[in-house]
């Protein structure tokens, strides 16, 4: 039997909208752009998943949604934030989280780094490797200018700033983390083909 429209509830992705118009009263357009920043280290969405959740959260309450002329184009719709938007925020802010159910393809590649053909498993690692990097710089400048905007980390920054510039802290240790482990998992390879060479010299 199909739910009904009072139990729809929002997903992570909605939640996460909702919590950004908390702030501020924003189009899909600048919800996308939010999601492509800082944000999206969080919880990367793709366009199409923003715009179809926005439709979902005006459609059940959770959003109310106006039209608005555009800065230097067509019209576009902006969206606000109810109070049942508002309830759901807190609660998904509040409620325990399941961390054994966090995705990571990384792992789940090298789990059968066996199965990857000669050569390829240590390509996908240096891949890997090289978009952390990247995303490391950049995550550092996000902390950076965040910084220097407020005039100080954490301990002293806005109430509405020093949450993000905590997350941001803990992407960066995490990516650090990552990327020493990739020197590890490299280490390991070259390793294992010095091994290799010695057993095939020696048969």
């Amino acid at each position: 039997m199909p739910s009904s429209k009072s139990d729809w509830t929002p997903s992570v992705l909605g939640n996460a909208i909702l919590q950004l118009l908390t702030r501020n009263t924003m189009s899909g357009y600048d919800l996308k752009k939010r999601f492509h920043s800082s944000i999206g280290n969080g919880w990367h969405a793709y366009d199409t998943q923003i715009y179809r959740e926005l439709k979902q959260l005006e459609a059940h309450g959770f959003v109310s949604g106006r039209t608005a002329p555009g800065v230097s184009g067509p019209q576009r719709r902006l969206y606000s934030l109810s109070e049942k938007g508002l309830s759901s925020v807190t609660e998904w802010l509040t409620s325990s989280m399941d961390l054994d159910r966090i995705k990571d393809e990384v792992g789940l590649r090298t789990c059968t780094a066996d199965l990857f053909p000669e050569g390829s498993f240590e390509d996908f690692v240096h891949s890997v490797a090289a978009q952390w990097e990247k995303m490391l710089q950049h995550q550092r400048m996000s902390l950076q200018v965040l910084t220097e905007q407020y005039g100080g980390g954490p301990e002293t920054s806005d109430d509405t700033v020093y949450g993000r510039q905590l997350a941001i802290e803990m992407t960066i240790l995490t990516t650090e983390a990552r990327l020493e482990w990739t020197r590890r998992v490299l280490r390991v390879i070259r390793r294992r083909r010095r091994l290799a060479e010695v057993a095939s010299g020696s048969a």
